[in-house]
């Protein structure tokens, strides 16, 4: 793949669209430096009770003593999750960017996850407006990049990830962003503010004719990294998102009711010399799609409860350690292990349901070990443990259904 690119690059060049700058990157006619990377990265996934790479289990059983074909143990493959970068920098004009996909765009149908298509990541450039010898740089960015509740657990389930954590949080949308990074010395900030697409990405609804913004939403954060004096500086983070909406159902007399959606959260991660702890929360209302499960079993955001609008709430945390051995006794093993959980509330009706069985809590259990087999290519091994309870009139609520899955995954940088 690598040779295939630098290749159509050198031929770019020869039409007089880029020139060569150096191995790994070229120069536009604009000066901008276009540099190549990614990685190549391939799961091999024994899961039982569960989908594929997922982060909840199946629902009750269809018939007494006995189990659906879905609760067997499988095995899927993928390597779809193949990552592709060109990183762009302008330093004469003060201008950053970043083009990025993967291949797990649905509706290729290639290996067991079915997708396989190329799938935009991030499409987004930054201008700084001051470059050298400013403790304050101020920024705007516009394109498409992730949201403001952004965070990074650590299990090695990128594609899904885990329950508490899965979805929102690595989502990328479209935006523009402004915000000042100061460097204080040991204390680093970079408060910021975006206009953001939350609709489509994090808000859903079940019973209505349609439902629209006429707005983009508002995303802050605020980032801060601190030196502790006990190896790598922390990093602390706040966030907030809101979104306005307006939902329609013309037989229950509902027009263009005025919705709105929030979330909120917070995260820190303290390395301590070899050890690194993290943790993560965030509470939301109307934006279930944010806590986005495998499976198809997340409750809708908004819903119709006879002629009234009944808005689902969220609430999820995560709580993990790692412990890096290479820096512990120079031997390249890193292990990393965690609990995540979300709790769905106001789920009243949709409790009744006779067609659709809705998390009402899903929660992951997860330990992976990722050994450097190289500088660029690493081995890692997972085990998660999902625990789900759905509501409906087929599932018992107390009741937590219960999937396993072990995956090997092989990653290559360049």
């Amino acid at each position: 793949m690598k040779k295939k690119l630098v290749s159509a690059v050198v031929a770019l060049s020869i039409f007089g669209c880029v020139g060569i700058a150096s191995a790994g990157s070229v120069t536009t006619k604009t000066d901008t430096n276009i540099s190549i990377s990614g990685f190549t990265r391939m799961y091999f996934d024994w899961a039982n009770n569960q989908g594929f790479l997922a982060n909840t289990a199946n629902p009750e059983f269809t018939k007494a003593n006995t189990k659906s074909p879905a609760a067997q143990t499988s095995f899927g493959s993928t390597a779809n999750y193949t990552r592709l970068s060109l990183a762009l920098e302008n330093k004469s004009e003060g201008i950053k960017g970043l083009i990025e996909g993967d291949f797990w765009g649905g509706g290729a149908n290639i290996s067991t996850d079915g997708n396989g298509n190329f799938r935009l990541r991030h499409a987004y450039f930054v201008k700084e407006f001051c470059q050298e010898g400013c403790n304050y740089t101020p920024w705007l960015l516009i394109g498409q990049t992730i949201n403001s509740g952004f965070y990074v657990p650590y299990t090695m389930n990128k594609p899904v990830n885990i329950a508490g954590s899965s979805g929102g949080p690595t989502n990328r949308i479209p935006q523009v962003g402004f915000g000042v990074k100061f460097d204080l010395g040991s204390v680093k900030l970079n408060p910021q503010i975006a206009a953001q697409d939350l609709l489509t990405t994090f808000i859903s609804q079940s019973g209505f004719d349609s439902y629209r913004s006429t707005m983009p939403g508002l995303g802050v954060r605020l980032p801060v990294e601190f030196n502790t004096g006990l190896g790598k500086p922390a990093s602390f983070y706040a966030d907030f998102q809101w979104q306005n909406l307006k939902l329609t159902k013309q037989t229950a007399g509902i027009d263009s009711s005025n919705q709105n959606s929030y979330e909120f959260g917070g995260g820190l991660e303290l390395p301590i010399y070899f050890v690194s702890f993290k943790t993560d929360a965030h509470y939301s209302k109307g934006f279930t799609k944010y806590d986005s499960l495998s499976g198809n079993v997340m409750p809708p955001s908004y819903y119709l409860n006879g002629t009234s609008i009944e808005k689902v709430s969220a609430t999820a945390w995560d709580a993990m350690l790692k412990v890096d051995f290479n820096s512990l006794a120079q031997v390249p093993i890193t292990i990393a292990g965690g609990y995540s959980q979300v709790v769905f509330g106001n789920l009243t009706t949709l409790s009744n349901t006779t067609t659709t069985a809705y998390a009402r809590k899903a929660s992951t259990i997860f330990i992976n070990m990722v050994y450097n087999l190289t500088k660029s290519a690493t081995l890692g091994l997972e085990y998660d443990r999902n625990k789900t309870y759905y509501v409906g009139s087929n599932n018992d609520p107390n009741n937590g259904r219960v999937s396993n899955q072990v995956f090997f995954v092989g990653t290559y940088y360049f």
